[in-house]
Order: structure tokens, then C-alpha cells, then sequence
């Protein structure tokens, strides 16, 4: 039996080279009927020469050939212009989409705060109160009382830079601890990259809305150059303490969005006189699917309710194990059914004939 199988082993070698040859030569030929068929006046080229003959099929494929297809690409300009659409994160990191009853129940909820118990619960807290939200108070020249726009607008945008990298960080972090350690990460990765992305597009939208000096861009610089490493060692050192740090943050965040969002509504304030007509932003507009008339007092509630939710999350993550399942994958589910709900009924709004083809 070995020495019947030793001539098909010796063929073996002959056999790979010749079909490399023949692959060659197939694509020479697919190559040579292309330039061809490219050359020559319309109505010829369609000949029974077996060369031209296996060209067709790709000349006239309404398809790319998978070689050479490449995606449909916006321009800068296009994508600029169309900001609602593009800004819809329906099939991506999606995030929740507001109800009017919802948000007024989770502005209800703005003195909802976490009481320090273990060590580390103490040292994030004073970190964050003590070593960050009162001094960056001073710094933006905020106060609570009757705030003034200017103080609001870069104290937003230097915020919300810095917001989107805890989760980041976070979910970094836990997907190569699940390649390192070959296992699963019980779905906390999904959850903190749709954080990191919905605090992105916070400060995408504070872009619209204002102007970002030297000064502004300088600190969110700073800022993220400054905390970054110190976000990834608590998280290598302990990863409930970070989610803790960011439970606070929130907590600061909240306080500040709804005090933000009170005085716009309170004629006889700075805030009021200044924001209470403008108009929410194309981009607030698809991203949370807003009316058409929606104000920018809209879009700061949506903001706050983020906020809020980013708060209850990371609190909950923080007195879970790191394998544990998360609790907010249901969650996840709902929110893109919802979205695709929405964006069923907007389509067929904007598109009246699809919705008389739709009942027929």
C-alpha cells in the first residue's frame, strides 16, 4: 500500500505547479479580454472566444467583483449636510431613545446620590468632589446660582471630552482580559463602548451649539492627557473602583445638567434669555429622535437622562464581580427594537408612497 501511494505523492509537486499555471493563465486571459472588451466599440467584444466569453459575466454583473468592490463613501461635505441620518446609531452602539415620561422621571432623580462605604468608595469620592468638581467649578468661573452661557458652554464641552474615556478604558480592558484569559466577558463590553460613544456624541452635539476657544481645547487636552493613565491604573489595580469614580462623575453631571436645564426654563435668568428659543441641532435631532421643532433645552434633557443612566450603571457595576453577567443586555434589546421602531414610522412619514405599498 506505501508503495502504490508514492507515485500520487511524487505527482503532488507536478500537480500544485500546474495549477498555478493555469491559474496564471486564467487571469492573463481574464486581464486580456478586459482591456479588450474596454477597447472596442459598443456592439463587438461579444464573440465566441472563450477569453471574452468568461470576461462578460464581469462586464455586465450588476455587481462589483468581490476584488474590486469597495463601500459607498460620503464626503465631508455630504456627511456634514446630512448630520439627522448619519447621527442615527440604530444597528451600531445604539442608544436610548428618550420618552417624554421618561425624562421627566429621571429628572427626578437628580439628588439620587451613592453614600461611600469600602475604602476605595471613599478615596473616588474625595477624588472626584475635592480634587476635581470644585476646583474645575473655579476654574470655568461656574456657579450655581444664575449661571452665566459662556461659564455653561466650556465647562460642557471640557465635561463631555472627558466623559467618553472611562468607558472607553473600561471596555479596552475587559476585551483583552477576555482574549487573555480565553473567556467570555458576560457582555459588559457592549454596554461601556455604547457609554463611551453616547458621551462622544454629547460633546459632538455642545460642538454645534459652541464655539471652542484655544483656552477650551487646551484643557480637554489636558484633561485627557492628564487622567487617562491614571483611569487605566486604577482599573488594572481595581476595576470597581474606576466604575465607582465614574458612578460620582455622573452624580456631578447630573447636578450641573439639571441646574442647566432649571434655569433655561426660569424666565429672568441669563441661561433663559440666551438659550430658552434656540433650536436643538440636526445632529440632536436624529440622534435621540426629536421632533422637528425641538429646542436645545431638549436636547440638554436627553443629555441629563443619559447622564442619570450612566450613573445607575456604573454604581451597579461597581458592586458586582467582574464575572458577572450584565444585567443590562435586556436593555440593549429593547432599545434597538425601540429605535427601529421609530425609525420605521419616521421613514414611512418622509416617504408616504412606502407606506401606501406597505397596506396594499
Amino acid at each position: 500500500r506505501m508503495h502504490s501511494l508514492t507515485p500520487a505523492v511524487r505527482l503532488q509537486p507536478a500537480l500544485q505547479s500546474a495549477r498555478v499555471r493555469g491559474a496564471r493563465g486564467m487571469l492573463g486571459a481574464l486581464a486580456r479580454g478586459s482591456r479588450a472588451l474596454a477597447s472596442a466599440p459598443a456592439g463587438q467584444g461579444e464573440t465566441d472566444s472563450p477569453e471574452t466569453v468568461s470576461t462578460q459575466h464581469f462586464r455586465l454583473s450588476p455587481h462589483a467583483h468581490p476584488l474590486n468592490a469597495k463601500p459607498e463613501r460620503l464626503t465631508k461635505a455630504a456627511y456634514e449636510t446630512s448630520e439627522g441620518d448619519v447621527s442615527n446609531k440604530m444597528g451600531r452602539q445604539q442608544n436610548h431613545i428618550w420618552s417624554r415620561e421618561e425624562l421627566q422621571d429621571k429628572l427626578e432623580t437628580y439628588k439620587d446620590v451613592h453614600t461611600p462605604v469600602e475604602f476605595s468608595d471613599h478615596v473616588m469620592h474625595a477624588i472626584m468632589y475635592y480634587g476635581l468638581y470644585h476646583p474645575f467649578n473655579f476654574i470655568t468661573g461656574y456657579k450655581e446660582i444664575n449661571p452665566s452661557p459662556r461659564s455653561i458652554e466650556w465647562r460642557l464641552i471640557i465635561l463631555e471630552s472627558f466623559a467618553g474615556v472611562p468607558g472607553f478604558v473600561a471596555a479596552g480592558f475587559r476585551h483583552f482580559r477576555s482574549l487573555r484569559l480565553l473567556q467570555k466577558d458576560y457582555g459588559w463590553i457592549g454596554t461601556l463602548l455604547e457609554e463611551a460613544e453616547n458621551e462622544r456624541m454629547h460633546l459632538l452635539v455642545c460642538m454645534k451649539m459652541f464655539k471652542a476657544s484655544w483656552l477650551t481645547r487646551t484643557l480637554a487636552l489636558g484633561a485627557q492627557v492628564g487622567l487617562t493613565p491614571f483611569l487605566m491604573a486604577v482599573y488594572m489595580i481595581k476595576p470597581k473602583a474606576l466604575h465607582r469614580f465614574v458612578g460620582y462623575l455622573e452624580q456631578t453631571a447630573c447636578k450641573t445638567y439639571h441646574n442647566i436645564i432649571t434655569h433655561v426654563e426660569t424666565p429672568g435668568t441669563e441661561l433663559h434669555a440666551a438659550w430658552a428659543h434656540l433650536d436643538a441641532p440636526a445632529i440632536a435631532k436624529g440622534y435621540w429622535h426629536l421632533a422637528p421643532d425641538a429646542k436645545w433645552v431638549d436636547a440638554l434633557k436627553c443629555m441629563y437622562a443619559d447622564e442619570a443612566n450612566h450613573r445607575d450603571v456604573n454604581h451597579t457595576f461597581a458592586s458586582m464581580e467582574a464575572d458577572d453577567p450584565n444585567p443590562y443586555l435586556h436593555k440593549h434589546r429593547e432599545d434597538a427594537v425601540k429605535a427601529w421602531k421609530i425609525f420605521e414610522e419616521e421613514h414611512m412619514r418622509k416617504h408616504p408612497e412606502k407606506a401606501k405599498e406597505v397596506a396594499q
